[in-house]
């Protein structure tokens, strides 16, 4: 034993020894010697003094990657908080010169709970606030405002929002919006006023006369009077030239040419009442379900706004054919209606629905109003979420249906076109037998799942699934043995228009213009617009 041991004390005896860390090259000595002799006596000695060079020529660099590389290589040395520390100071050095939101968003997550974690948020936080001020959009300055609950700049961010929804508001519900948002805002006075200039704007578009004599606006009286020429109204006539308003000289005329000419007065007055737009509807609805579906489309042939958000609550009833005569006449009365028109009144629908707006039908209404505001992503979200809540509904699926085709996604179109047939089975299953006995509202809905299986049919593109869906459509309303066609009212009254129409043209009177001013600005039918304006222009000669 002692002739083993001794060769080996003499070698340790003779080796030469390790340098100090601050000896030049000995990081390469404590290396060499470990990679030498890794379990050897001296092995120990080695790693401490390799940590004590690697600290000194970090120290000695003093930059981040030395940093660093110590920190790999000796993670739980006792020098290993200080290197941090070091390391954070010059990363925060580095990150302020370069003044970036990437270089803040990068040194917070490194350094998430360091020194200068809280530096770092406020600077990205100024940053953000720069840059939600410049692009001055109340989404930009909304969303800071919500994620920098308590940062400075708040009440620079709250003035600038301010500033951005007051210039925002550009109609009346967006003005009532600013107004319920920012009870202390800068621009509530301005607000206010333009407020009621935009009620009276939107009042006059719809033609509301009592809300217009409420405001004590001298539009009432003018609007009062053309729809009294529009329709040759004498008792109308008659009473604004009594009152001596401000169209009492154009009544008083309009009233002495009617009342010149008796004959003519009736012809012209007659051919007016045709051509007028919005024409007077019954307030009540049948109670039987044929009958109330044929009252819901003369609602929209009729073209009258008023008759939006009681057309729309229909949508929720549950004989199929009803709730789908009242999904078409809203969409037919909406386009129908005047652009301007068309637009205030969806958005006054859909600012009443929104906040109740969570079962099926009234979702689908909401959809409806969405596309009319042509919105089409907000619309069809709003259809999916209808259809996802009550997935048996067909009124629901085809809208849903119909909105999917718009946006043009084939997979997503073949399966609301699946489910929807699906439906319009189970609708006829459940209702021809009674269709067969002579039940006239079964006998509707059969001939609604017929045509609601005919456009799932249409809609798929895959041809042989496509023809067989088809086919078996084609069959539902054969095996009810009925017959589905509805009379087309709309077809019907456009036709009532343009006889009247050229009937005032023919006139060649006077008293025709303001009938046919009217109908060249609001007729839905373009031969009417057509054969209006040219009359109109002709009288104008």
């Amino acid at each position: 034993m002692t002739k083993v041991l001794l060769p080996l004390l003499f070698a340790v005896a003779c080796a030469t020894p390790l340098p100090r860390p601050d000896a030049p090259g000995a990081e390469a000595a404590y290396r060499r010697e470990l990679a030498l002799h890794p379990g050897g006596p001296r092995s120990n000695e080695a790693r401490e003094k390799l940590e004590q060079a690697r600290y000194l020529n970090a120290r000695a660099a003093h930059n981040i990657f030395a940093y660093r590389r110590f920190l790999e290589e000796f993670p739980d040395s006792h020098k290993a908080t200080e290197v941090r520390a070091l390391l954070e100071g010059l990363r925060w050095m580095e990150t302020e010169r370069d003044g970036s939101e990437e270089g803040l968003l990068g040194f917070l997550a490194d350094e998430p709970a360091g020194t200068h974690a809280a530096d770092a948020w406020s600077q990205l936080s100024g940053l953000r606030l720069q840059s939600a001020l410049l692009a001055g959009t109340p989404e930009k300055l909304g969303a800071w405002l919500g994620q920098n609950p308590s940062s400075a700049g708040r009440a620079v961010a709250l003035a600038a929002l301010d500033d951005a929804d007051y210039r925002g508001a550009t109609d009346a519900e967006a003005l009532r919006g600013y107004l319920d948002t920012h009870v202390a805002g800068a621009h509530r006075a301005e607000a206010e006023a333009r407020l009621v200039r935009a009620s009276a704007e939107e009042a006059l578009l719809l033609e509301d006369e009592a809300f217009l004599r409420g405001l004590h606006d001298l539009s009432a009286e003018k609007l009062r009077y053309e729809r009294a020429a529009a329709l040759l109204d004498e008792g109308r006539l008659a009473q604004l030239a009594r009152r001596k308003g401000a169209f009492a000289t154009e009544a008083a005329r309009d009233l002495a040419a009617l009342q010149g000419n008796p004959r003519l007065a009736r012809s012209v007055e007659s051919a007016a009442h045709q051509l007028f737009l919005p024409r007077a509807t019954l307030d009540v609805l049948p109670d039987t379900a044929v009958e109330r579906a044929r009252a819901v489309r003369a609602w929209a042939a009729a073209l009258d706004g008023e008759r939006l958000p009681r057309l729309l609550a229909e949508m929720a009833s549950t004989r199929v054919h009803v709730a789908l005569a009242a999904l078409q006449s809203a969409q037919r009365l909406l386009a129908g209606l005047p652009a301007a028109e068309a637009r205030v009144r969806a958005r006054r629908a859909a600012a009443s629905l929104r906040p109740i707006a969570l079962a099926s039908p009234q979702l689908a209404e909401l959809a409806v109003l969405e596309s009319a505001l042509q919105r089409p992503a907000a619309a069809l979200e709003v259809a999916r979420e209808a259809a996802a809540r009550d997935p048996r509904s067909p009124l629901a699926l085809a809208l849903c249906l119909r909105l999917e085709r718009e946006a043009g996604d084939a997979a997503l179109v073949a399966g609301a076109a699946r489910a929807l047939f699906a439906q319009a089975l189970a609708l006829e299953e459940a209702h021809a037998g009674a269709a067969r006995n002579g039940d006239a509202a079964a006998a509707a809905d059969v001939c609604a799942a017929a045509a609601l299986a005919a456009e799932a049919a249409t809609a798929l593109r895959t041809p042989r699934e496509s023809d067989a869906l088809r086919v078996e459509a084609d069959s539902i309303a054969a095996k009810a043995s009925m017959t589905c066609a509805e009379p087309d009212v709309f077809a019907a009254l456009a036709g009532e228009r343009l006889s009247a129409a050229r009937s005032l043209a023919s006139l060649h009177h006077p008293l025709a213009r303001a009938p046919l001013s009217r109908a060249a600005a609001r007729d839905p039918d373009p031969a009417v617009r057509a054969e209006a304006q040219g009359a109109r222009a002709a009288l104008l000669r």
